[in-house]
């Protein structure tokens, strides 16, 4: 029994605790943010019939985020995808490489809290995108490009090997930043939290990064939307619209999607349908309509794309020398996920 109520307990912090973006704070946040919006915009429909539109909400698309958000929430309870064990391994094996010489004076805890954000942002920027660039690991990801209609638990559509990948890297970049940390200062880096969380994400999420999913319109401006993503830069990230692909990979800053050529900064407001389409924008049939498709789905379409790599190899000699289009290709959310060329 105890052990029963221990995965509650973990359950329910990891659906709305402070890690969470459903944590009752952000949710509030958020609907004061909306009713700006709201009242910017002039909508003639009732408030909630604008914020919560059926069309939406009841949207098979939507039946299916909240089926994958149980599932993920509960492998999440059980600590499945708590790969943190990684960043005290590699940190040791940095301070054993490096050394530990203890000159530095200690650096401020909010200095070291935005360090974290930038690498792990940095990581998050990098693991999104190779995911887009290589036909292997993109049908992992096509799942989440799969919805039809956003809401804030889209965030939450994810393959459960997207998030084991995401986990390991995030990990081993911040285990590399712990080291460093070790070695120069002796001490393992304390930073500034809100509610157990780094004090940056909490800023992140109050800014309205529930809306990064969902249909209604936030932009920062120009000036800002080149430092920090906002929830319309990540909406054109899952537009169907071909010059909106490969665009806005990163999750808080645009600094990195800046520096590597995949920033895209709306003018004005723009309409953006989702889902996933060819190379022409013309969406393609759902294929993820159900919780054991969206698991299943993607490791055929990832096997069928294996299975066509080392098919071209073979057909090259074996020497590995051959073409590999299905590495190289620069795979979009408009390609489709079905194996297909």
């Amino acid at each position: 029994m105890d052990q029963i109520w221990s995965f509650l307990s973990d359950f329910r912090s990891v659906v709305a605790g402070p890690t969470s973006r459903l944590w009752p704070v952000y949710l509030l946040v958020t609907l004061a943010i909306c009713m700006i919006v709201y009242r910017q915009q002039a909508e003639q429909k009732s408030f909630m019939r604008w914020l919560f539109p059926k069309s939406i909400y009841l949207h098979p698309s939507h039946i299916v985020d909240l089926k994958i958000f149980i599932l993920n929430r509960s492998f999440a309870a059980f600590g499945i995808f708590n790969l943190v064990f990684f960043s005290p391994v590699v940190a040791l094996a940095i301070v054993h490489l490096v050394g530990s010489g203890h000159t530095s004076p200690p650096l401020p805890s909010v200095v070291i809290a935005l360090l974290l954000l930038v690498v792990s942002d940095f990581s998050t920027y990098w693991v999104h995108r190779i995911h887009h660039e290589s036909r292997i690991i993109w049908p992992f990801h096509a799942l989440h490009h799969s919805a039809e209609i956003m809401t804030p638990i889209t965030v939450y559509r994810k393959h459960p090997v997207y998030d084991l990948i995401s986990s390991l890297v995030r990990g081993v970049l911040i285990g590399v930043l712990q080291g460093i940390m070790l070695s120069a200062f002796g001490q393992a880096p304390a930073a500034t939290t809100i509610a157990g969380v780094n004090a940056f994400y909490v800023l992140f999420n109050i800014a309205g990064a529930n809306l990064r999913h969902s249909h209604v319109w936030l932009s920062f401006g120009p000036v800002i939307e080149h430092i920090v993503i906002s929830p319309a830069q990540h909406q054109i990230h899952h537009s169907l619209d071909p010059r909106h692909h490969n665009k806005n990979y990163g999750e808080v800053l645009a600094i990195w999607d800046w520096m590597f050529g995949t920033l895209y900064v709306p003018r004005s407001r723009e309409t953006v349908a989702f889902g996933l389409g060819d190379r022409n924008g013309n969406p393609l049939a759902q294929r993820h309509d159900s919780l054991r498709a969206a698991m299943v789905v993607p490791v055929r379409d990832s096997l069928r794309q294996v299975g066509k790599l080392l098919g071209r190899r073979s057909r090259a000699g074996g020497n590995g020398t051959g073409t590999d289009d299905a590495s190289r290709s620069f795979v979009t959310p408009g390609t489709p996920s079905t194996g297909t060329e």
